[in-house]
């Protein structure tokens, strides 16, 4: 580095590096491997045939070796073409702001500070195509989404003890995908803010409403999240939770003739749109923000367990949430897509308005059936929710008073210039 003295000081000399035995190993399990499978093609040797430890060594090898060829020009040049590795363009005392008001409301949840990294596979396993997480050369991947890793926190707590008391945690967590979008101003990694409760069900006729009573006690904290954070200094004004199931929205596009997981697959979180482009090329007309859930369905031809499912729904969740958050707008979706494939039962959508109007799609959620597979438990139910932290600070944060003033109140009707998405919502 310069120093002020010398400004052309140049830069220090790059340390130099001893082999030690990395190359040996590499070269010896090169050697092995050409021997036992002559003529196999490369690709399914080194995805197929090589034990883990061996595929290791040798790709932190090849990869030590190209790191140390690189100079800090090649690094710049890099990085300037690698979003992934640039900045976020929100605030981080704001972030750390929201952060501040969302683990307040979320006080009965325990706080997480998740690892950065999970297991190779962790996300694939949960559903996720693997090619749209970062993987690392030691056998794990970047972190995609916070409820995986509470997903896999919860089961390692689960299996320390045989008490089967609910566990609520929390946790706020940058997050890289790697998926490409066309959509102008997304970026790779972004901070979310998720809630996760693992409750153990007592028998299978009370699953379902063990994971009703969970997402209500969730929907409470996001509703109580929104109310706090003008006094943050944000520009919320209001929420609106759009409450879907997962048998309800299959039933509705099956009597239509319509294929729910080939639709599934057309609605994705960081193409905004989507879903209503591929109801639209269906041309499938369904209530998106239905306030009488049991009406619709009876209107909608669905048969009595059906029925008695959305009555459960609306007497469970939509009817508590109702009394007790007043100023929370509650619908039913009985056509949404994203995350049909991905969620197993009750699904909802958060979405947020700006006190000029807007309002944006933050958040979603809903029943996982992860945390029963990692324990090869069924008994054991997860209900994972989460907002888009960072999107809400760069929409919803307030003009940056200067130093000595008071962070202004917004007049109704005021808008921010900018209000490009910036990543995708979970």
């Amino acid at each position: 580095m310069a120093t002020a003295e010398d400004p052309t000081t140049p830069a220090r000399p790059r340390r130099a590096f001893t082999d030690g035995k990395t190359g040996e190993l590499s070269s010896r399990i090169a050697r092995r491997a050409a021997e036992a499978h002559a003529g196999r093609p490369i690709d399914r040797l080194l995805a197929e045939d090589l034990p883990g430890n061996d595929l290791t060594t040798l790709l932190l090898h090849c990869l030590r070796q190209r790191a140390l060829r690189r100079s800090f020009a090649d690094v710049l040049e890099h990085a300037e073409r690698a979003p992934m590795t640039h900045a976020s363009a929100a605030d981080a005392r704001r972030i750390h702001a929201f952060d501040a008001a969302a683990f307040a409301a979320a006080a009965d949840f325990e706080a997480v500070d998740l690892a950065p990294v999970e297991p190779l596979g962790a996300a694939a396993c949960a559903g996720v195509e693997p090619n749209n997480v970062l993987a690392t050369v030691r056998f794990a991947e970047v972190a995609a989404d916070p409820t995986t890793g509470l997903a896999l926190h919860a089961a390692r707590r689960r299996r320390e003890t045989e008490r089967g008391d609910p566990l609520r945690l929390c946790a706020s967590q940058r997050v890289l995908r790697m998926q490409p979008t066309r959509h102008p101003g997304f970026s790779p990694h972004f901070r979310l803010f998720a809630l996760v409760t693992a409750v153990r069900s007592p028998s299978r006729g009370e699953d379902d409403a063990c994971e009703r009573r969970a997402l209500l006690e969730q929907l409470l904290v996001w509703a109580d999240l929104v109310r706090a954070l003008p006094g943050a200094g944000f520009r919320a004004a209001g929420l609106r939770v759009a409450l879907s199931d997962t048998a309800l929205v299959r039933a509705c596009l099956g009597a239509r003739g319509v294929d729910a997981d080939a639709m599934a697959q057309r609605a994705k979180a960081h193409e905004p749109g989507s879903t209503e482009a591929a109801l639209r090329e269906a041309s499938v007309d369904l209530p998106r923000a239905a306030a009488d859930l049991v009406g619709a369905a009876r209107s909608l031809g669905l048969g009595p367990e059906l029925v008695a499912r959305a009555e459960r729904w609306v007497a469970e969740v939509a009817e508590p949430l109702a009394r007790a958050r007043p100023e929370v707008e509650v619908v039913h979706d009985l056509a949404r897509l994203q995350g049909l494939g991905y969620y197993a039962g009750p699904f909802i959508q958060l979405v947020v308005r700006r006190d000029d109007g807007l309002e944006l799609p933050l958040g979603d959620g809903g029943a996982v059936p992860w945390l029963g597979a990692l324990l090869s438990n069924r008994r054991e139910r997860m209900i994972a929710t989460g907002l888009g932290t960072e999107l809400l600070v760069k929409l919803f944060d307030r003009p940056t008073p200067r130093a000595g003033e008071a962070r202004p109140t917004p007049r109704a009707g005021e808008a921010r210039p900018d209000t490009r998405q910036e990543e995708q919502t979970p």
